[in-house]
């Protein structure tokens, strides 16, 4: 029999190569119950989205074939009406809803994987809902918390540049520095049984400590994530121009034909889809950031050693 590769451990020093290895391991040797799971969750979110995202496009396109005809006001944008502002709100919604439920169903994966023994092998869906819920409440509340701080953070910002425009070289490099260790918070709120408060210290405390590593892992896995989905985005950008061409051409009348809107709905979905299952990497690459930062600063595994000296 073939034998079975070690676990996958969080909590150890990493180079930045390694910590890529530990993602793309993690997400290799699981791949088959992210997909499945991740399938579960945000492709019926993504029926929906797509629904709105395709009639926000389809106003686009009617409104820049009026404006091509000439029979568009001053204003475009008082054409839309209420359906183009239910649709927009229909895509941050669900899109904020989707990052939501994935985010906590990856960190609770992850957590699973961790702490069992078979790992990830045999899991159902009863096995991952505690974690599940557990995460969205939380990442729920920290969610708001943020939204609160980056408005207070851009009220202060903007109200330094009304005085004078020179603050602004020093208020946006020291945002960017803050943003780049804010980015741990998810997985040190989710996998320790902290409050939001201390999540902000440690936030702090590690991300700096490891804020090259952090922000590395940000960008690779970013560009490898808009690599995926502007693979998966190619149908639909196709079909948007084909529809766009034919909007300018003939005043709309083919453009709105029932063939080219399903069509569009379709690549809308796949490229919804994509778009999400693209953004595991991202998160999977946080998870090892943040068990690597954890060993730096605070050694982990050596205190969790002392620990159980006596069980040893």
């Amino acid at each position: 029999m073939e034998s079975q590769k070690p676990k996958i451990a969080m909590y150890v020093k990493r180079p930045f190569g390694e910590k890529l290895n530990a993602s793309f391991d993690f997400i290799k040797e699981n791949w088959k119950q992210l997909f499945k799971y991740s399938t579960y969750l945000m492709l019926p979110i993504c029926l929906i989205q797509a629904a709105n995202f395709s009639g926000l496009m389809g106003s686009m396109i009617d409104m820049s074939a009026m404006q091509s005809a000439g029979r568009v006001s001053d204003n475009p944008f008082a054409m839309l009406g209420p359906t183009f502002a239910l649709n927009y709100a229909g895509v941050i919604f669900f899109s904020c809803l989707g990052a939501l439920l994935l985010t906590s169903l990856i960190y609770a994966m992850v957590r699973l994987y961790n702490e069992r023994e078979e790992r990830l092998n045999g899991i159902v869906f009863s096995d991952i809902k505690p974690l599940l819920l557990h995460n969205v409440k939380r990442l729920f509340i920290m969610g708001v918390v943020i939204s609160f701080l980056l408005i207070f953070a851009i009220i202060i910002i903007g109200l330094l540049a009304w005085l004078t425009p020179f603050t602004l070289l020093l208020t946006f490099p020291l945002l960017f520095a803050c943003m780049i260790p804010l980015a741990l918070i998810s997985p040190i709120y989710l996998f320790e049984d902290i409050s939001m408060g201390e999540a902000f210290k440690k936030t702090f405390r590690l991300g700096f400590a490891t804020w090259g590593g952090v922000f590395l892992i940000l960008i690779v896995m970013g560009i490898i994530a808009s690599v995926l989905q502007g693979i998966v985005s190619i149908p639909w950008y196709v079909i948007y121009i084909v529809k766009m061409i034919f909007a300018m051409s003939d005043g709309g009348e083919v453009a709105s034909s029932v063939g080219l809107n399903f069509a569009q709905y379709l690549f809308s979905i796949l490229m919804l889809y994509g778009s999400y299952l693209s953004a595991i990497f991202s998160i999977v690459g946080l998870v090892y950031q943040y068990g690597h930062a954890s060993e730096v600063v605070d050694s982990i595994t050596v205190e969790s050693d002392i620990d159980n000296f006596d069980k040893l």
